[in-house]
C-alpha cells in the first residue's frame, strides 16, 4: 500500500529525546497556528512531491540497527485515513512509534494507546484553555466542545503508560506566565511539559510573533510551572534568530 506522504526526514536526533527517529510528515490539520515551522504541509500539501512509502520502508528495514523509532508529525497525523494502517504496518516491522498531535482526536488516540500500536506521543498545548484564548493562538475557531476534547486527549494520556509529552511553544504575541501556568493547573500530575522556543524560521512571511523570549525569560516562565509535573524542561533552539 502507498501513503500520501510529503515529507521526510531520514535520520533526527532531535524529534524523539533519547532516540534516533526517522520523521514521516503527513499533511492537513485543523488549525491554522501562524507560528507553525510546517504550514506548507497545511496550505500548500498540494504543491509538494509526494515521498513514497516504499522507498521510507526499505530505508527502514535497511537501518534497523540504526533507527530507534519512527515519528509520525505533519500537520495533525489523524486527519490521515490510511494512518492506522500505517501505524500497524510500522509496529510489525518492530520499530517504536510516536505520533505528534494537537489533541483534538481522543477517540483516535484512545485506539493507538489501548492497542499497544504507538510507544510516544507528543501533545502540543496552543495555549491555556479558554476557547477566545485558544482560537486566537491556534487561528481556527475554538468551542468548548474542542476544548473538552483536548483535555480528554490529555487524560487519557496521564491514565496510559506510554512515554509522552506536553509541550507548548511561547510566542510574545500570544503567551504569558499566567497563560502558561493555567495550562499546568490542568495538566498537574503530567509525565512531563516542555517549553519550546518560538523562532521565526520557515513561519508564514508576514507574521510576526514578536522577539523570541531569551533564556532568561524561558526559565522565568519553566519556574511558574515545574511543581506541576514530573519533569519540566526547556527545548532552546540553536539557529539564528
Amino acid at each position: 500500500m502507498n501513503y500520501l506522504i510529503k515529507g521526510w526526514v531520514k535520520d533526527s536526533f532531535c524529534d524523539w529525546d533519547s532516540r534516533i527517529s526517522s520523521v514521516i510528515f503527513l499533511p492537513g490539520c485543523n488549525m491554522r497556528c501562524e507560528f507553525c515551522h510546517n504550514w506548507e504541509l497545511v496550505e500548500k500539501y498540494q504543491d509538494l512531491e509526494d515521498v513514497q512509502w516504499s522507498h521510507i520502508k526499505s530505508y527502514l528495514v535497511e537501518n534497523s540497527d540504526f533507527i530507534d523509532g519512527v515519528v509520525i508529525s505533519g500537520g495533525e497525523p489523524f486527519l490521515s485515513d490510511f494512518l492506522f494502517d500505517l501505524v500497524k504496518e510500522i509496529k510489525q516491522m518492530n520499530f517504536a512509534i510516536k505520533i505528534d498531535t494537537n489533541g483534538t482526536f481522543p477517540d483516535k488516540l484512545k485506539f493507538l494507546i489501548e492497542n499497544s500500536l504507538i510507544d510516544g506521543v507528543a501533545m502540543d498545548v496552543k495555549n491555556e484553555f479558554e476557547p477566545n484564548i485558544y482560537s486566537r493562538t491556534c487561528g481556527v475557531r475554538v468551542d468548548t466542545d474542542m476544548i473538552e476534547k483536548i483535555l480528554l486527549s490529555a487524560k487519557i494520556l496521564m491514565d496510559s503508560d506510554i512515554d509522552y509529552e506536553f509541550r507548548t511553544t511561547l510566542v510574545r504575541s500570544f503567551h504569558t506566565p499566567e497563560n502558561i501556568r493555567r495550562i499546568a493547573e490542568k495538566l498537574k500530575g503530567g509525565k512531563r511539559y516542555v517549553l519550546q522556543q518560538y523562532r521565526k524560521v520557515n513561519v508564514r512571511s508576514n507574521f510576526d510573533g514578536g522577539k523570541p523570549f531569551s533564556k532568561e525569560e524561558m526559565e522565568y516562565f519553566r519556574k511558574q510551572v515545574f511543581e506541576f509535573f514530573d519533569e519540566c524542561y526547556i527545548r532552546f533552539y540553536t539557529m539564528e534568530m
